[in-house]
């Protein structure tokens, strides 16, 4: 599905967050701080946007984005060509213990068929004292803002994005995943239960996305 997506999907990200997509990238690659000879890693990249963030951020150091789908990273090479580009499982990543001084993952932990395995995973290819950020929507709260929020999401995102992209299936799929989004106190205690040390989270565009922040 996301080799079919991957030619349009900045675009769709762009027009479907009203030019949000790239200010919420640069916050959680702020969050991560990799330091400037540091070593990085994105995990279910897509099509390299935080990669790249990270990238500008440890420009003498190694920024490696990786992900499942072979489209998504061929797009990520040619858009975003700094960082290096390994096809992988973000469940069994392909690295030792502490190889990393931050690792992130951006719209991705939904699709994890264990969250939680994955932000093990997160944890153990940390260095001690790294940090590990999760860039993800988060569930609409009961309340106006909740039942606009949520009818986006279910009405509108699969119109615009099946019509932009040409693949209706992809976007009905991923509207419904709005029910497997977590509170932002559920998304804190997955961290906590994967190991890592002091968890929190900042919410951003009226509460429907956070950063997920924790340290190994």
């Amino acid at each position: 599905m996301f080799d079919r997506i991957a030619r349009r999907y900045d675009l769709l990200n762009t027009v479907l967050s009203f030019g949000a997509d790239a200010r919420w990238r640069r916050r959680a690659a702020r969050a991560a701080g990799p330091p400037p000879d540091g070593r990085a890693l994105d995990v279910a990249c897509g099509s390299g946007k935080l990669t790249e963030e990270l990238r500008r951020r440890a420009p003498r150091g190694l920024v490696v984005g990786l992900d499942f789908s072979g489209g998504m990273l061929q797009v990520a090479a040619a858009e975003a060509p700094g960082p290096r580009y390994v096809r992988g499982d973000g469940l069994r990543l392909p690295f030792p213990d502490g190889t990393f001084d931050a690792v992130t993952v951006a719209f991705g932990l939904r699709n994890f068929a264990d969250p939680e395995g994955g932000l093990c995973e997160m944890r153990r290819v940390l260095r001690p004292g790294g940090r590990a950020v999760v860039l993800e929507f988060v569930r609409p709260r009961p309340g106006p803002i909740g039942s606009a929020y949520r009818a986006y999401l279910v009405h509108v995102l699969p119109r615009v994005g099946g019509w932009v992209s040409g693949d209706a299936t992809a976007y009905r799929y991923l509207s419904s995943t709005v029910d497997s989004y977590r509170t932002p106190d559920e998304l804190v205690a997955l961290a906590a239960g994967a190991g890592w040390r002091e968890p929190r989270i900042d919410l951003l565009t009226l509460g429907t996305v956070g950063v997920l922040a924790g340290v190994r």
